[in-house]
């Protein structure tokens, strides 16, 4: 008896793990938990501009020494530098932010030196309810590719949304319902802000 307990807790452990399988995209990502918090990819080629190869210690060590900076402001570690590798010719860097709003801080303390007002990134995961501040003056379209109107989802009142301008592969916790015409549909929990000539919002609803 007491070995087929053993043999139920090891395939119960193995489901749990299964169930909290890391989030490793190829590309430039984002991936929201159902706490809010915000992982971010960045992937990139493996080559410098000069076409040589970057030096991963000395990126990794810049992260660091950068995060350091931003998150004495507080003196807690609202942003961490999860991971810097090189993996099949790609360069990944996974940074964790608790909030969204430390990752939209954390990319306009990083931008400042650079960045004009339009590069500003934009980024809300909330209820539709929290929501009050956006206008979702968009098209919308379900997973079934059927048009529906901006006001219709949020006279719905219930579901979660995601508002970004960054064209990037977005992981939701939650079953996606709709999105606005510029996101492509992936899958059940995934799917990816199409590029274009300017940052513009896009929005995924999910349950």
């Amino acid at each position: 008896m007491k070995k087929f307990y053993i043999i139920g807790m090891w395939i119960f452990t193995m489901v749990l793990l299964a169930g909290c399988s890391k989030f490793e995209p190829k590309e430039d990502a984002i991936s929201v938990d159902k706490k809010g918090k915000i992982t971010r990819v960045f992937a990139d080629e493996f080559l410098d501009e000069s076409g040589q190869p970057y030096d991963v210690a000395e990126i990794q060590d810049m992260m660091e020494r950068e995060l350091g900076q931003y998150n004495r402001k507080f003196g807690v570690d609202h942003v961490l530098l999860e991971e810097c590798l090189v993996e099949d010719g790609i360069l990944t860097i996974r940074i964790t932010c608790d909030e969204a709003k430390y990752y939209m801080d954390y990319c306009s303390y990083y931008n400042d030196d650079f960045a004009t007002e339009e590069d500003d990134v934009e980024f809300f995961v909330g209820t539709l309810g929290e929501a009050g501040d956006y206008d979702f003056d968009a098209s919308f379209v379900d997973t079934a590719g059927t048009s529906v109107d901006g006001s219709q989802i949020l006279s719905g009142g219930s579901g979660n949304v995601v508002i970004l301008n960054e064209p990037v592969l977005v992981a939701t916790p939650g079953a996606i319902q709709y999105v606005s015409d510029n996101v492509e549909i992936l899958g059940k929990k995934q799917a990816r802000v199409i590029p274009g000539e300017e940052l513009k919002r896009a929005y995924i609803i999910y349950k």
